[in-house]
């Protein structure tokens, strides 16, 4: 009940942002059908893609988002903001704008750390560079644990399990909707 609850809730919120989301039955031809990823690709008036969303749920209430945008200023020209973000249950704190270490475990691999910025409940690591390389890392993972810091700098740890057939199609639809994005944005 609740996965038809929240897959109908996204699609509404999808709806009325102006999110498209895609046909993924191509992905599921060759990965058998997408259960545990959410996707959603938004178009602008003139057809072209402008934010690609990903997102999978976590244990305890938690989920990893994938987001790529285009933002545009009023004098600055259309640029492309990438994060990953893991919101969850228990209060974090602000960060400052450097953010806090934060650890990560694909699988059995040794830990990797990154400085994520911290708000109320979520943390986001961004960066082009970094979130694509992490959304890559993910393509092939079967576990991916989290390790945020709360503003006591305890550590609060999420889980996401992962089926590598669905993390590596969602992997390559996102990385290619954001080539699509940042190309754009010419």
């Amino acid at each position: 009940m609740f996965n038809l609850y929240f897959r109908t809730t996204a699609l509404v919120i999808a709806g009325t942002l102006g999110l498209v989301v895609p046909d993924l039955s191509a992905l599921s031809a060759t990965t058998g059908a997408l259960r545990a990823w959410n996707y959603a690709l938004q178009i602008d008036q003139g057809g072209a893609p402008n934010r690609a969303l990903a997102q999978i749920r976590g244990e305890g209430g938690s989920s990893l988002w994938f987001s790529c945008t285009k933002v545009t200023g009023e004098d600055e020209p259309p640029q492309v903001a990438v994060a990953a973000t893991v919101m969850q249950k228990a209060y974090l704190g602000p960060s400052d704008h450097r953010g806090r270490s934060t650890v990560l475990w694909l699988d059995d691999r040794p830990p990797e750390v990154a400085r994520w910025v911290y708000r109320d409940r979520y943390g986001q690591l961004r960066g082009e560079d970094q979130v694509m390389n992490l959304v890559a890392s993910l393509a092939t993972a079967q576990t991916l644990i989290v390790e945020l810091a709360d503003f006591r700098l305890e550590p609060q740890s999420v889980r996401f399990a992962l089926d590598p057939d669905e993390t590596h199609a969602v992997a390559e639809r996102f990385s290619k909707d954001c080539r699509s994005i940042a190309t754009a944005r010419d």
